[in-house]
């Protein structure tokens, strides 16, 4: 049972449940919509906070949204019609979500192809998005150097970990296979994984020469300045409380002021469903990431991460971790929740997270026991019940463009989505819209039930897992 699955699963386990009350009193509405800051370790790279917006306006596309998704979104746009008036409305300041928040990994594949074949019996998609996603992180190193300014890219590759020695069989299977595709992926054995990476914890890896690490902030500030550069107006602090259909679409700013665009593109990921868009097919999940303090040359030495290739594992609730050049680890993952009625608040207890980052960071480096963290963070992953990302057009007009649920792996695949957004715009080709997954909307296996089954579902699920897990590392 592979991670991907645990919200399926949910939809599943209450399925029965959520028919037969489909008209229960108990049905309980979202939660209004939070914003709870960004304390995370890159924040403190943010560029100064540029003014909301102070009028009534008329634009040719206006952006909701300032993450990777919208950032990537203008800046295409941009690209490829310099005349188009584009706009991004940010509710707080651009990259406050999870772009600013994430564990700094950088990824080939959306999450349903990730060391999967979703359809075993068309290899060829799987080989597509392989190679458009791998373009797209060309495409990501091409703009940092055109920038001029640094985001601590790096494009060495990653490995994925096994835990478990009974599934070495499976990605033997799974190598050969794509590597007939002419995917350059390699399948180490324990003692090369040990190697690279200084644990002797696992009992292989694959390792992907394409993909890696940057920092989150660094990259949103690079996004920021092109995209201004190019004649974009970045509103920030400008929350959109209401939208209005229509051959044009009217936008209430602030409760003050209203945008009139000819099309929209939403990019919201997690804080979607507030907006009144995908209520039964995605879910906002909080996950946490912490960073250790600089590690001295003798820990490092000690350590013996010697390929410095970041990685992660094999769990259902992934452990993820990257060695940065200042020597701090981050590292993420090994846990997550849903809040009732979709609540944006995170609640838990961070202390207690730290607690078993620490415990999951000292079990692969046993040298790092008087380890020190400089801070841990929350941050929301948008989730679907399929693991598939959300991309495509909608509305009566086909006006309202969509590209968000990343599904935990949204660092490439939302700045190569604002791509896909803008040439589908200007009537220009990608190739991802020839994929199964532009515009993708299976029905109810996609569905995501009301509340309070989808709290029970998810909570009970969530649980079944966490015990898988824990069996699988002891």
């Amino acid at each position: 049972m592979n991670r991907r699955k645990f919200i399926k699963s949910a939809g599943y386990a209450v399925g029965g449940i959520t028919i037969a009350s489909a008209s229960s009193p108990l049905i309980f509405p979202d939660k209004n919509v939070t914003f709870d800051p960004n304390n995370s370790f890159w924040a403190n790279e943010f560029l100064t906070v540029n003014p909301s917006l102070k009028e009534n306006i008329n634009v040719d596309i206006a952006i909701i949204g300032g993450g990777y998704t919208g950032l990537s979104s203008a800046y295409h746009l941009k690209q490829y019609n310099p005349k188009l008036n584009v706009i991004i409305i940010e509710a707080k300041q651009v990259g406050h979500g999870a772009s600013g928040r994430h564990g700094g990994m950088l990824l080939p594949q959306p999450p349903t192809e990730s060391f999967e074949i979703y359809d075993t019996e068309n290899l060829e998609l799987h080989q597509k998005t392989y190679e458009l996603t791998v373009k797209n992180i060309t495409k990501i190193k091409e703009l940092v150097a055109q920038s001029g300014l640094d985001c601590d890219l790096k494009t060495d590759g990653y490995c994925h970990t096994i835990i478990d020695e009974e599934d070495i069989t499976y990605y033997k299977k799974y190598v050969k296979t794509v590597n007939k595709l002419g995917m350059p992926l390699e399948l180490w054995d324990e003692d090369q994984t040990s190697e690279a990476l200084g644990t002797e914890y696992y009992s292989a890896s694959v390792y992907d020469p394409n993909g890696g690490s940057l920092h989150a902030v660094k990259f949103i500030n690079i996004l920021k300045k092109t995209a201004q550069d190019l004649g974009v107006i970045i509103y920030e602090n400008s929350m959109v409380n209401e939208i209005v259909e229509g051959e044009k679409i009217d936008l209430l700013i602030n409760n003050s002021f209203k945008v009139t665009a000819s099309k929209i593109i939403i990019a919201t990921n997690a804080y979607t469903s507030k907006l009144g868009y995908f209520k039964t097919r995605i879910i906002p999940v909080h996950a946490q990431t912490a960073v250790t303090k600089p590690l001295t040359d003798k820990q490092i030495e000690e350590m013996g991460w010697n390929s410095r290739l970041p990685f992660y594992d094999s769990r259902n609730y992934l452990m993820h971790l990257v060695l940065r050049d200042d020597n701090r680890i981050v590292i993420g993952g090994g846990d997550a929740d849903y809040s009732f009625r979709s609540n944006l608040h995170y609640s838990g207890d961070l202390n207690k997270v730290l607690d078993m980052t620490k415990l999951e960071l000292t079990r692969l480096y046993p040298s790092l026991k008087n380890i020190e963290f400089e801070n841990i963070w929350n941050g929301l992953l948008c989730m679907t019940s399929d693991d598939v990302p959300r991309i495509g057009v909608k509305g009566k007009y086909n006006n309202i463009y969509f590209g968000l649920a990343y599904n935990g792996q949204g660092v490439n695949m939302s700045f190569m989505f604002g791509d896909v957004l803008a040439s589908i715009i200007n009537n220009k080709t990608h190739g991802w819209e020839n994929t199964m997954y532009y515009n993708f909307d299976d029905g109810l296996n996609s569905y995501i039930p009301p509340e309070p089954f989808r709290w029970l579902g998810s909570s009970l699920i969530m649980k079944f897992y966490k015990r898988k897990d824990k069996k699988m590392v002891e």
